[in-house]
């Protein structure tokens, strides 16, 4: 009996020197991949190890785009939801009808995005589900009160603005149509430049000789009367997203 209590009690020291080591292990694998992140060129996928995209259901297609290939993004995370835009982004955590997203099941505010992701570069989408509510200047004034947020919570997160996207010739209308798109877009890109941020068009890679939506990069092209709305990615889009990204971050 004597004797099983000293093996067993050798084996838990053993243990706890055997954690110590994974743990050491663990640490030292983290860090090098955060090295392999930091150095890898903009071209290479592993670049996006340390970013996070925040963004709606547009982002939402990229996040499913890139679940499929490991390659698109490397380890890119995802923080976005259907609805989401600047103004109700930055609603409490609790309002009624909130939309914020959720993160490895925990929901979570937009402004901590890199902050529970660890992520050192944000790159954020969002502006469609506020234009046709609360125009050009209220959706920009909200853009900067986010934005402010995230450098606030996480000041040494780079940050990555992309356009909003087109929208089917066929779905526009007169809450959300693509002149109305392409003046916020010039607000987003005009911020950016004021504040030496990282503007990314991908409005302009993705839309036909009209500036809407190519029908072949449209996802849901169906008529609004059974659901469609005319602005989510094909597979053959987000490849194009990802490689417009890749050239241009």
């Amino acid at each position: 009996m004597v004797l099983a209590v000293i093996i067993a009690a050798a084996s838990v020291f053993a243990g706890c020197g055997d954690t110590k080591q994974k743990d050491a292990s663990l640490t030292t694998a983290q860090s090098s991949q955060a090295a392999t992140a930091s150095h890898a060129a903009p071209g290479d996928a592993h670049w996006f190890d340390d970013a996070v995209f925040l963004g709606d259901s547009v982002t939402k297609m990229l996040d499913i785009y890139c679940a499929d290939d490991p390659e698109a993004l490397g380890d890119a995370k995802f923080v976005c939801a259907g609805s989401l835009g600047f103004t109700n982004a930055q609603w409490d955590i609790d309002a009624e009808d909130n939309v914020h997203p959720t993160y490895r099941g925990k929901t979570v505010l937009a402004e901590n995005c890199a902050k529970e992701t660890g992520a050192n570069k944000v790159f954020i989408m969002l502006g469609m589900n506020d234009i046709g509510v609360y125009g050009l200047d209220g959706s920009m004034d909200a853009c900067k009160s986010l934005v402010d947020k995230i450098r606030k919570n996480s000041p040494d997160a780079a940050i990555y603005i992309q356009s909003v996207t087109p929208k089917l010739s066929t779905h526009e209308d007169e809450v959300i149509y693509n002149e109305l798109i392409r003046d916020f877009d010039a607000k987003l890109e005009e911020y950016c430049k004021e504040n030496d941020f990282k503007y990314l068009d991908i409005y302009n890679v993705v839309c036909d000789g009209d500036g809407a939506l190519r029908p072949e990069y449209c996802g849901d092209p169906e008529p609004a009367s059974e659901g469609g709305q005319g602005i989510h990615f094909t597979n053959e889009a987000c490849r194009i997203w990802v490689e417009y990204l890749k050239n241009n971050v």
